[in-house]
Parts: structure tokens; sequence; C-alpha cells
């Protein structure tokens, strides 16, 4: 990961985003990566809002921030009902309540403001940090994808960090964006869009596209219903069915054979140098600010590094 974080950094990339699923925690690795770069922005890419309190989240991020002087991003989301219920043995209720009170509590905390706040779900009086971020508004970003919770993330968040974004369903996800800006009293398009893109360089644009469909399939297939409704949402319902049944049946490369190369083109950015370039250029075009790329599943560290280095910001101007 230090590796990868100085090749981003060398290469002019913006900021690295560092996920938390099943394997190391977030915060452990950014504040490694913090002490090893001075310039990349430093961002979960996600945490969940279940699993640590709100006022533990101002500290935490407040103490990533004061790590790498001004560098933290707040990427939040709900996750789901199994990992929250199974994984951490908490009460998966009322995600976008619980997302709008953790969002005002980490604004409050951030602020150094003393948080004496009623809420539905929480109820904190009397706290003030000590600590102090270098930024009194560190952005927050918020992993959302249905239209009542892109409103909302219009509404209170700094940016939108969607995962497997269809291109052809953007239009209409930016309108549930510009909604909830709307109510706000915000500008349209004051949130920035971060869409977090399944990526991978080769000289054998092929191999790229098979390991974003294998990872693909994994996430419709065996990741419970959430990517395999969204496959639906988007207009790939037969391939999804199709990806379910063969991961059902333990046929892992068969399930990988049922993605299609229009669900690729819509979802990844995935083959030679030249043919990924050109799919960053197409949603660029069609209006992503930032793009966030991310190796599938499967990926070596050669190809993860020579992912970095194909696709570098330096190496394109």
């Amino acid at each position: 990961m230090l590796e990868y974080a100085r090749i981003a950094e060398e290469g002019g990339y913006e900021a690295v985003w560092v996920p938390e699923a099943w394997s190391s925690d977030a915060f452990t690795l950014l504040g490694a990566i913090a002490s090893h770069t001075t310039r990349l922005q430093l961002a979960t890419g996600i945490v969940n809002i279940y699993s640590r309190t709100p006022s533990l989240l101002a500290q935490t991020f407040a103490t990533l921030d004061e790590l790498s002087n001004g560098r933290a991003i707040i990427g939040l989301g709900t996750s789901g009902q199994q990992v929250v219920e199974r994984w951490h043995g908490v009460s998966f209720e009322r995600p976008l309540r619980r997302m709008r009170e953790v969002v005002d509590i980490l604004r409050l905390a951030l602020s150094g403001k003393r948080v004496d706040y009623e809420g539905e779900f929480f109820k904190v009086s009397g706290f003030t940090m000590l600590i102090k971020p270098v930024r009194a508004r560190i952005p927050i970003y918020l992993a959302t994808f249905k239209p009542q919770s892109l409103r909302l993330t219009g509404e209170i968040a700094d940016g939108w960090l969607p995962t497997h974004l269809s291109l052809a369903q953007l239009p209409a996800m930016r309108a549930d964006l510009a909604a909830g800006e709307a109510k706000a009293g915000r500008l349209a398009g004051s949130v920035d869009l971060a869409a977090q893109t399944l990526t991978s360089v080769s000289d054998n644009g092929d191999e790229a596209r098979l390991l974003c469909a294998q990872h693909l399939a994994y996430y419709i297939g065996g990741m419970g219903t959430y990517y395999h409704e969204l496959m639906h949402s988007y207009g790939y319902g037969d391939e999804a069915d199709r990806i379910q049944a063969r991961w059902k049946a333990k046929d892992r490369e068969g399930a990988a054979r049922q993605v299609s190369r229009a669900m690729l083109d819509a979802l990844v950015i995935a083959g030679t140098r030249d043919e990924c370039l050109e799919a960053i250029a197409k949603r660029k075009v069609a209006g992503i600010e930032h793009i966030v790329i991310f190796p599938p599943h499967g990926a070596a560290v050669a190809d993860v590094k020579r992912t970095l280095a194909a696709l570098a910001p330096a190496q394109r101007t």
C-alpha cells in the first residue's frame, strides 16, 4: 500500500482512497500513508456509519487531518444489513436518518464547537474535542445510489462517491442530487463527483477486461442482492441473472463469462492504455469530475503498479 501511494504521489494523482471491508482498517493505513507522503489527499473510501460512533469518527478524522497537515477527506457509507448486523452486531435501522445525524455531529465536532445534539439515534451533550483539525471543514463524501439517498447527498455532502456508476444513468442521478442541492439552497453542481471505477490496464486488453469481469461477477453473484438489483436497474438484468445463477452453482469462471462487453464498457475502465485513456476522456465529457480508479480483486501487485503508472496524470499532460 505504501508503495502504491508513493507511485501515486510521484505520478500526480490527487488522492488515495482506502476502503474498509473485511481486511485492514482504513485509518491505520491512512496514518501510515500520511507519514510517507507530502501532497496526496487521504480519504476513506469508505468507512461505514454503524461500527463507530459519530464522536469517535470526528476524533479519528481530526487526528488524520492533523497528522497529514490538512489532507484528510471523509468518505462515508451505510454499508448493508449483512455487514452491519452479522459482522458488527449492530441493528441496521433507518440508514438515511442515521447518516444525516452522523454528518450533523461530525460538522459540529470538527468545527471546534461544543456538541449538544438531540437526534433520533444519537443524543450527545457536552462533547468538545481537544484536538483541532487543520481545517474546520473537512470535505465529506457519501457513497450513495438510490434516489432518496442521492437527494440527501445533494443536501448535506461536499461530494458523491458512487461505485460501479453507469454513464447511461448519470443524468437521472444528477437530477436527484440537484433536487437535494435545491432543497438546501445550494447551486446545482455544488456536490463534487468522485466515481470509484474498476480499472485495469494491460498490453493485452482482453486480460484486463477479464480481471474486471471476474470482479463484477463476484459483486453481482456473491455480494448479497444489492449489486444484482443495481444491474437490473441499469438494464443488464439478463446478464445479472445469468451471473448470479453461475455463481450460485460455484462456476466462477462461467459467471465471469456472462459479463457482457456492453456492461464492461459502461461500468469499468479496462483494456490497453489507449483504450483506458479513451474511457477516461469519455467520463470526463459526461461530467465526472474525479475518477477514483481501483484495481479488481485478483490483480497482482505488478498489475496494479502498471495501471497506476500507465494512467498517471503526469503522463497524460
